[in-house]
């Protein structure tokens, strides 16, 4: 059994965890509210802030994510943390400087490689802290970093795009990270050590196999891949649908979309975790029966959004798109620690990335975008409501695998 960090040590080193997850998604979320700006400085198409914003960060994300989580898993998490957080900071600044659409696709690609490192290794990280029965509420205070990163992250990016311009967000928000970087080096203590299992794959091959051969990680796969698809769309193009759609300033629409995702994902995110443990220790397939009832009821949620003619009721209805969906994400993370031996946990997290950010990055935002520019020459700028009223479909698919990982989890886990 690992040794595990307790009172006020753990609280702290998960306080800086969460700071770490906040600034990955303040840079994550910030082009998302610029999008309008960039798009007419560059003189770019919807389909090639697609690209941007889902292929440039997809396809380098998840394939760094798996190579850094087996550094992580064998060399130190609290390391690659820092030195992940210090290239996508550095990243993100630089891309301030971008002059042409292939500069910005190069510099949003080297921000998804060092953020590609951080998500593993801090799943790994609180794995080797907490319980399984504390784990998924552990892991949903660590993934609050997702709203409260894309609230702020949306604010102040509407706001300094506003008063100064895009690029000066770029500057004023990738900069801090650099600070943290540090802090997280010589101030964080490295985790409790590993346990000394012998049962579980070590090597990378072996471990795919392992997770493949259980049919919950299967579901769990296709599940997230399918909400991804959806959910990197929404993240990329709200904000511009809010300009669009409603006539909002980037501020406006910064500050409508980060209400909604900072508030409905924060719910969303303590909700999902509380309520998996609290159910799961009832009946463990709870814990991805929680994201399945989540994930479905999301669907109507964003249909709404997308097709009404009201603000406020758009704004509303993104919120509880939120506070369904990403009651997913914490109890997933977690019951996924549950299935796998502690030499392989940053590893395991990283397949499940790779799948979740290869197939939902790269297809949902581009997907949105080329719709958009197919139906431009009808709708005009009503064209990127239209095509992001189709992601639903993707929740719907998405939460059937999430019923069908729950079935199947009882099994995986005593085997």
């Amino acid at each position: 059994m690992t040794a595990r960090l307790g009172g006020i040590r753990a609280s702290f080193v998960l306080s800086l965890l969460l700071l770490v997850n906040i600034l990955n998604f303040v840079d994550r979320l910030l082009p998302s509210v610029l999008v309008e700006s960039i798009r007419r400085d560059l003189h770019l198409k919807d389909t090639q802030i697609g690209l941007i914003g889902g292929l440039a960060f997809a396809i380098i994300y998840s394939f760094a994510s798996v190579g850094i989580a087996r550094i992580a898993d064998r060399w130190s998490p609290r390391l690659v943390i820092a030195l992940s957080l210090g290239v996508w900071s550095f990243a993100t600044a630089i891309s301030g400087l971008a002059q042409n659409f292939t500069q910005l696709f190069l510099a949003r690609s080297s921000v998804a490689a060092g953020e590609a490192g951080s998500t593993p290794a801090a799943h790994a990280f609180i794995a080797r802290a907490y319980p399984d029965d504390r784990r998924s509420l552990m892991m949903a205070l660590f993934s609050l970093g997702v709203p409260i990163g894309a609230m702020l992250g949306l604010t102040m990016g509407g706001w300094i795009n506003d008063a100064f311009n895009w690029r000066a967000a770029f500057f004023v928000v990738g900069l801090p990270g650099l600070i943290v970087a540090a802090l997280i080096r010589f101030v964080v203590p490295e985790p409790p050590p590993r346990s000394l299992d012998v049962d579980g794959p070590e090597r990378f091959w072996a471990t795919f196999r392992a997770l493949f051969a259980k049919r919950t990680f299967r579901q769990m796969v296709y599940a997230c891949s399918l909400f991804g698809v959806g959910s990197y769309a929404l993240n990329i193009f709200a904000a511009a649908f809010l300009m669009r759609t409603h006539h909002l300033t980037a501020a406006r629409a910064g500050a409508s979309f980060g209400f909604a995702f900072g508030v409905g994902g924060f719910l969303g995110t303590v909700l999902g975790g509380a309520l998996s443990d609290w159910l799961g220790r009832r009946d463990v397939r709870w814990r991805q029966g929680v994201p399945a009832v989540g994930v479905l009821l999301s669907a109507p949620a964003s249909f709404v959004a997308f097709t009404t003619s009201s603000l406020t009721l758009s704004v509303v209805c993104l919120m509880l798109t939120y506070v369904f969906g990403l009651a997913y994400y914490a109890p997933t993370f977690a019951c996924l620690q549950s299935l796998v031996p502690d030499r392989v946990r940053a590893t395991a997290a990283g397949i499940l990335l790779f799948f979740l950010t290869l197939v939902g990055a790269s297809l949902g935002p581009w997907l949105v975008g080329f719709v958009s520019d197919l139906l431009a020459p009808t709708y005009g700028a009503l064209s990127l409501r239209h095509a992001m009223s189709f992601l639903p479909i993707t929740m719907v698919w998405s939460a059937l695998h999430f019923y069908l990982a729950a079935r199947a989890l009882p099994k995986d886990l005593v085997s």
